[in-house]
């Protein structure tokens, strides 16, 4: 009996894992039934496999009675579900995209689609322009960082209109090439200067403008704004009223217009200013539903008048007449291509100069004295700040190729956002540690985008709806249904539904058997290639099927819930709460997936490179703990402890793998960091800075003065081993009395020491 039980589960697993359909589960069910009944060796239990064959099969088989028995009533209560949400998250739902995101979502990603889809390179123009107007102008301000002159030069370089096109006085670079020019600024630059060419709202504007803006608007605007003119963007939300009227005098052939009342402070540099209004039409001179939120542009001139009652004609709604209303929906298309671009590209920048400036640092020592790289306490944050250096390229360069794929990237913004805050907290206290922020180099901490409130979760910084979104969006199952109920014939939405519930449930019980098995197997080399890209892909596998089952249980039963007709209590609203914290832990999971496989993707694309095997490991170890802990917080607020529980035996078979990374991996990362190899050299290329060197002259300096006088200090050392003093410039003076370095080589020692002094303090404001 116990090979018949062995038989059964093997078929169960089987047609769990390969998701297989009512119909083909009925026909192997019946199939196996039939030859236990020939050769098994109780009549009694295929009498019951029979019966349940029969009761539970045979319905499901039979669309009439599975759709009015099952589907009908789930169908009202996930209509129940969509009334609780606002018209602002389903127009999220609508605007997110789904990509690469979508396929760790769903347990199943499919890599040889992800390396042919991302492995775009630089165009031979767009190299040309990193290595020329935009090498050149970090050059120059090098020499001389005055911010009008670096203005000035900005301009001349054509740097602002890198995203416009080049009818329109801009560079037309693609999105991978603005990222790699932003990351080159932020890093030989600054961010601060970065973010004069590309901030997130000044992009938003430029892509809502070549997107949706009428061909007059495109010749206004776009040339102005690819010259460098100054773009004041209000973007805290609706920023006044406006109402349609009908024009004064000789003007009311000409049609209607907005009166437009605004609560702004107008900058004294603006040029353009760009605001969302409230349109309201009270006499109906638009038609119906010509109302809600639009966007503006108008000069700024226009506005140093007065604010009140400004009479302004349709051509200033970006888009024309048509697009009044629509300002919610397009302005989170094109933000989302900006956040997808501009603020991960300026982070990979100023994480890759900190980095870089850190070795170099790591390896300055006074005469007689030790470095930092000397020190066992300094190698975890070194390593810390490679590994975020490295990852935060790959994230830059992956999430700028999905909108050159045109996909929708709103949940590849959500996660570079989030991404972002995180890691720049862990480089500015890894930089603390190594006491940069007391140095010449304080500067590179201060550039990092650290939010002011430190108590904040980074997923709280980065808009939580964004990532129920982003989650709700990437489920297949979800928006199948979501889709039946839009559709306007209740039969067609039905059977619309229908289908999308039964591959909810084929998908549930293929994930879990896929979570299961590979909880089970995936860190064995015994299932595949045990190279490190091999073994770091198993694992990815592994967490993208748990997050795919752990996400369909949360969210059916979070559904239930929200779906019952039971009376509305404060219980229940705590329940309803919840749904944002299910799906933001479902988000920084499937966040922290997406870091590790595009991280792998770097290294591959870079070809597997033995120096850089280190790095890879310490991302991807740091990616799963914390993908773990999101699902963890997750079980432990489900509201049904025993789903929980048997949920965590499923996802997590063997208990928690997380660890720290080990010491040696952290040790050979902070080494290579602070060695002129490939690591160093990989990361130096993408962000357009020297490998050998670092760009900060007083390093330099130091470091070579150092090594000029190595051989000095060893012969004064020699001179006098017994009870040296302690500080460098007395034991200098004692080595030139001894006889054992004449006055020049005391000058070398005082030089080297004089040039590390200078590093060490920190510049005045």
């Amino acid at each position: 009996m116990a090979y018949w039980l062995l038989f059964f589960l093997i078929t169960i697993a089987a047609l769990a894992w390969l998701r297989a359909s009512i119909r083909t589960t009925s026909l192997v069910f019946g199939s196996v039934t039939l030859f236990y009944g020939l050769f098994g060796q109780s009549w009694l239990v295929f009498l019951l496999l029979l019966i349940v064959g029969v009761v539970v099969l045979l319905p499901l088989n039979l669309p009439v009675l599975r759709q009015e028995w099952i589907s009908r009533p789930l169908f009202g209560g996930f209509k129940r579900v969509l009334a609780r949400l606002d018209e602002r998250q389903l127009a999220a739902l609508s605007a997110a995209g789904t990509g690469w995101e979508a396929e760790l979502f769903d347990g199943q990603p499919n890599w040889t689609r992800f390396h042919e889809d991302y492995s775009a390179r630089l165009t031979p123009d767009e190299r040309a322009l990193l290595e020329g107007p935009v090498a050149e102008f970090c050059s120059r301000y090098a020499r001389d960082p005055g911010t009008p002159t670096a203005s000035a030069r900005l301009r001349a370089y054509g740097l602002h209109g890198l995203s416009i096109q080049s009818l329109h006085g801009g560079r037309g670079v693609s999105a991978l090439g603005q990222a790699a020019a932003l990351g080159w600024l932020s890093a030989g630059a600054g961010s601060a200067l970065a973010r004069k060419v590309g901030s997130s709202s000044r992009l938003s504007w430029i892509e809502a403008l070549q997107r949706y803006g009428t061909p007059a608007q495109q010749s206004r605007w776009l040339g102005l704004l690819a010259d460098g003119a100054v773009l004041q963007s209000i973007e805290t939300g609706i920023a006044g009223d406006a109402v349609v009227e009908a024009p004064d005098g000789d003007a009311a052939s000409e049609g209607p217009v907005l009166r437009v009342d605004l609560d702004i402070r107008l900058q004294d540099d603006a040029e353009i200013v760009g605001v969302c209004v409230d349109v309201r039409d009270p006499s109906g001179r638009l038609g119906p539903g010509a109302l809600g939120a639009t966007w503006l542009l108008l000069p700024a001139a226009d506005l140093k008048a007065g604010q009140r009652g400004l009479r302004v004609p349709f051509e200033a709604v970006l888009g024309g007449r048509e697009h009044i209303g629509r300002g919610a929906r397009n302005g989170s298309e094109s933000r989302s291509v900006a956040d997808a671009i501009a603020p991960i590209a300026i982070h990979a920048g100023s994480t890759t100069a900190l980095a870089l400036a850190a070795g170099s640092a790591a390896k300055l020592r006074v005469p007689f004295g030790e470095s930092l790289s000397d020190r066992a306490l300094a190698e975890a944050p070194l390593a810390t700040l490679a590994a975020v250096a490295y990852s935060a390229q790959a994230l830059s360069n992956a999430t700028a190729r999905a909108v050159d794929l045109g996909e929708k990237p709103f949940a590849a913004a959500a996660f570079a956002r989030t991404l972002r805050l995180t890691q720049s907290r862990e480089c500015a206290a890894a930089a603390r540690d190594l006491g940069l922020d007391h140095s010449v180099l304080a500067k590179l901490i201060a550039d990092l985008d650290i939010p002011a409130d430190d108590d904040l979760e980074p997923t709280l910084l980065a808009r939580p709806d964004v990532y129920s979104a982003c989650v709700l969006r990437s489920h297949g199952a979800f928006m199948q249904a979501l889709a039946a109920a839009n559709a306007p014939n209740p039969a067609e939405a039905l059977t619309r539904f229908d289908d999308a519930l039964w591959t909810h449930v084929g998908h549930l019980f293929g994930t879990g058997a896929q979570a299961l098995a590979l909880g089970l197997t995936a860190g064995s080399s015994l299932f595949g290639s045990n190279t490190l890209e091999s073994r770091m892909m198993r694992r990815i596998n592994r967490y993208s099927a748990a997050l795919a089952f752990a996400a369909d249980v949360s969210l059916s039963l979070l559904a239930t819930e929200l779906g019952s007709k039971q009376t509305y209590t404060a219980l229940r609203g705590l329940r309803e709460l919840s749904r944002r914290s299910l799906t933001t832990w479902l988000g920084d999971a499937l966040a922290q997936l997406y870091l590790a496989s595009v991280a792998l993707r770097q290294f591959d694309e870079g070809g597997a490179h033995a120096d850089e095997r280190a790095t890879l490991t310490l991302i991807c170890t740091d990616a799963f703990s914390a993908c773990e802990e999101a699902l963890d917080k997750l079980l432990r607020h489900l509201s049904s402890p025993t789903l929980a529980w048997l949920t965590r035996r499923v996802i997590l078979p063997l208990g928690h793998s997380r660890r720290a990374p080990a010491e040696m991996t952290q040790r050979t990362v902070a080494a290579q960091l602070q060695n002129d190899g490939r690591l160093r050299e990989r990361l130096g290329s993408r962000a357009g800075l020297p490998a050998d060197a670092s760009p900060w002259p007083l390093v330099d300096t130091a470091l070579r003065l150092g090594r000029e006088a190595e051989a000095i200090e060893a012969r004064a050392a020699a001179a006098n081993r017994q009870r040296p003093p302690r500080f460098a410039p007395a034991r200098i003076e004692q080595a030139q009395m001894l006889g054992a370095i004449d006055d020049a080589e005391a000058a070398a020692l005082h030089a080297w020491l004089a040039a590390v002094g200078r590093v060490q303090t920190t510049p005045t404001a």
